[in-house]
């Protein structure tokens, strides 16, 4: 009887320390999550007023991945702007319940949250900038005349999002070692062929010139002879 009386009196006693904090953590979840809805939609509000959905769209990739996902780049940093300050409530509300092991996980997402954020960002005006050269690229190609205007614009806007992507991956803190090693070789492979189609075109267009060349020495040699 007195074992139990003595447990009962540690749990009301426990009950008694734990109600303030829980009741604090509460308080600091419902602030979180209202201040996160709010900064999310603002950020949300930000993006969609300077126009980076719409410069998202005017990009083939970006067009096309709003079309799979249906999710617009607005929507994602309004996302993990609402996560940011979701997870700074989750982690007060945590150290306050004196749940030490959920604090630091916390801590280490949040940390994430920004090079996501910065990743995301790379990439996004990655892609527009890529967009934009090539087209331009394509443009004054056509406006001088140059054949596979459209094949030289394309490939040089794919140069770029392979670049940025791979830049906003490595921001992401994502190990694209594997993809840099392709990357390397697919580089060397083109430069060695242009190098060799260069040199076979040179090489090709010359040869009646340095025939000609030698003829007319010859001619002149022999000349020279008589």
């Amino acid at each position: 009887m007195q074992v139990l009386q003595v447990y009962l009196a540690e749990l009301i006693r426990y009950i008694v320390e734990m109600t303030p904090k829980l009741l604090g953590a509460i308080v600091i979840l419902v602030i979180g999550w209202a201040a996160g809805r709010a900064f999310g939609k603002a950020v949300s509000y930000v993006l969609d007023k300077i126009g980076v959905d719409d410069a998202i769209r005017s990009t083939s990739v970006g067009k096309a991945i709003e079309e799979k996902t249906h999710v617009s780049i607005a929507t994602i940093f309004d996302i993990i702007a609402r996560w940011f300050v979701y997870l700074l409530a989750i982690a007060a509300a945590s150290d306050t319940l004196g749940i030490r092991a959920l604090t630091e996980i916390v801590a280490w997402i949040q940390g994430y949250l920004p090079h996501l954020a910065a990743g995301i960002a790379i990439i996004i005006v990655g892609l527009v900038a890529g967009d934009f050269l090539g087209d331009l690229i394509i443009d004054v190609s056509k406006k001088q005349g140059v054949e596979w205007a459209e094949i030289i614009g394309n490939l040089f806007k794919f140069m770029i999002y392979f670049v940025v992507l791979l830049i906003g991956l490595r921001q992401m803190m994502i190990d694209v070692t594997l993809l840099e090693e392709i990357v390397r070789y697919l580089v060397l492979g083109a430069a060695i062929g242009s190098a060799v189609g260069i040199g076979v075109a040179v090489g090709w267009g010359l040869k009646d010139v340095v025939k000609k060349y030698a003829e007319e020495k010859y001619e002149e040699y022999q000349k020279k002879e008589k």
